[in-house]
């Protein structure tokens, strides 16, 4: 048994003392006692069991078929003649992502997967670590048939997250520090190029901004935006933003004239050292870009990956308040803060974006269980919480995916034995299962849960429609595609109410007669 400890404790090995006090206590259950030939005789107690015993197989049998039609996808798609395998059970744990699983439209899906075999290595360039080449097979399916229309092999160089879905029925796809942009025939064509590794990518929900972390060299005193040392800067007219914006020469993809190609004396012979000295040498950057015209609007730095849950013409953010208490604020771009409302949580609370709008955030309570809100900025702050739900403290790393017309959400979790802490880490074994759950974004209802299998811990294995009437997801050797209900419509705020009128004052009585 492997035991991997993503939070700082120590793991005990212990001898199954609970597997063997379960075994006495079962054949102790079942041991016959002093009264059981009595009980067994008497013709009032027999029946009166096998009436109980004939309601609650009735029961069960009746909640069983409920629970498998509610379950029962519309269509699958077999994955294993697609070419596909599971990932290594020694992968888990390590949240790498090795699939993904898109709507392009209501009809047509992209799934991509790591395709097994030797791992190519290549000598590192200065100052960079070891790359691992991975062959990615793309595939377009035709719904609901399964029919392949479009394949391709991408070669890619980590294991982070490779695809985000856009508009259109197009995709970006990244390797490194750069950005293509894919269509339904798997055509790919340049998009952005960074000075540096990008580790995180993040979209509003309309699409019109994008929000990149990247890794890379300090630019000797220039703003990674501007040459002037604005904190803006265009794709046309800076020298960074030259770097984030690719034409079709590839002569233009050059970030440092090198082209990346290892020096005059060949590949560094230490290239840990090498590595070791970029990486503290190197800065945190962080963009955002218009999506449009790709130009740079801001940047900042930071230390290390930070999530800027954007939207609009601004983001979210939390601000501590008394105790327990945190405000979500709406920061918009130009300075000016919007109060949203209020969420109680022991931690930092995680926000996310669902729709245009409206904000999740992720709070703490004591026990380690996720308490979710749901936020309008659309609304004042009496009547901004739309819901809220709470979820088990054993379900953990959260990857959530909204629907293109933000009605729905679907919210994928690891399922594991025990809540996880800094002295309760995690191992290979507590990891049970992985399961999905599609809310509607209006109530909060929830919609469906279904199981996915084999886990994938960095994602990759589920989509919603962009209508958000069908989930797709990677289960049991196939892709099981479910038809869902539309969702209800986000409601408006509710209308204040009309104060009422003011009572009349009384009628002037009329004067006493005056007595001589």
């Amino acid at each position: 048994m492997r035991t991997r400890l993503f939070q700082c404790g120590v793991t005990l090995t212990l001898p199954p003392i609970a597997g063997i006090v379960a075994i006495l206590a079962s054949v102790a259950f079942l041991a016959p006692g002093p009264h059981a030939h009595a009980q067994s005789q008497d013709p009032f107690m027999a029946a009166l069991n096998a009436a109980n015993a004939k309601a609650s197989g009735k029961k069960d049998k009746s909640k069983h078929a409920a629970s498998g039609e509610a379950l029962q996808p519309t269509f699958a798609i077999p994955v294993t003649p697609l070419g596909f395998a599971p990932p290594a059970a020694f992968y888990l744990g390590d949240r790498f992502v090795q699939a993904s699983l898109d709507f392009l439209d209501e009809d047509n899906l992209l799934f991509t997967f790591r395709v097994p075999g030797l791992i190519p290595r290549e000598p590192p360039t200065p100052g960079q670590p070891q790359h691992d080449q991975r062959h990615i097979r793309a595939l377009t399916l035709s719904l609901p048939s399964g029919k392949v229309t479009a394949e391709a092999m991408w070669v890619l160089h980590d294991y982070s997250r490779y695809l985000w879905k856009m508009k259109d029925g197009k995709f970006l796809l990244r390797d490194r520090n750069t950005l293509q942009l894919g269509d339904s025939s798997l055509h790919l064509e340049p998009f952005l190029r960074f000075p540096g590794l990008v580790s995180f990518i993040e979209l509003d929900p309309d699409q019109r901004w994008l929000v990149a972390d990247t890794n890379e060299p300090p630019q000797s005193g220039k703003n990674p935006g501007s040459s002037q040392g604005s904190s803006q800067g265009s794709a046309g007219d800076t020298q960074d933003a030259q770097t984030a914006s690719l034409s079709s020469s590839p002569a233009s993809m050059t970030v440092d004239g090198s082209g990346g190609q290892p020096g005059p004396d060949g590949p560094d012979p230490h290239p840990d050292l090498g590595f070791q000295k970029a990486q503290s040498d190197s800065e945190g950057l962080l963009r955002i870009l218009r999506l449009d015209t790709r130009k740079v609007m801001l940047f900042s730095r930071v230390n290390g990956t930070v999530h800027l849950p954007i939207d609009g013409e601004g983001y979210y953010d939390a601000l501590r308040g008394n105790g327990r208490s945190w405000m979500i604020n709406f920061e918009h771009f130009n300075g000016a803060t919007n109060p949203i409302g209020w969420v109680e949580s022991s931690c930092n609370p995680a926000l996310q974006v669902l729709s245009h709008g409206i904000v999740l955030a992720s709070a703490c309570n004591d026990y380690g269980a996720r308490h979710l809100t749901a936020l309008s900025r659309d609304r004042d702050k009496e009547h901004a919480h739309l819901w809220d739900v709470t979820l088990a403290p054993t379900k953990i790393w959260p990857i959530l995916e909204s629907s293109s017309d933000g009605l729905r959400v679907a919210r994928e979790t690891l399922e594991v034995t025990h809540a996880v802490g800094p002295y309760n880490p995690l191992d290979d074994s507590d990891i049970r299962g992985q399961s999905v759950q599609v809310y509607d974004l209006a109530t909060g209802r929830l919609a469906l849960t279904v199981p996915a299998s084999p886990v994938l811990d960095g994602g990759g294995n589920f989509a919603l429609s962009p209508s958000g009437d069908r989930l797709a997801i990677l289960n049991a050797g196939s892709i099981q595609v479910y038809d869902l209900p539309p969702a209800p419509p986000i409601p408006p705020q509710p209308a204040a109410p009309i104060p009422a009128p003011a009572p009349a004052p009384p009628a002037a009585l009329p004067a006493a007669p005056s007595h001589p």
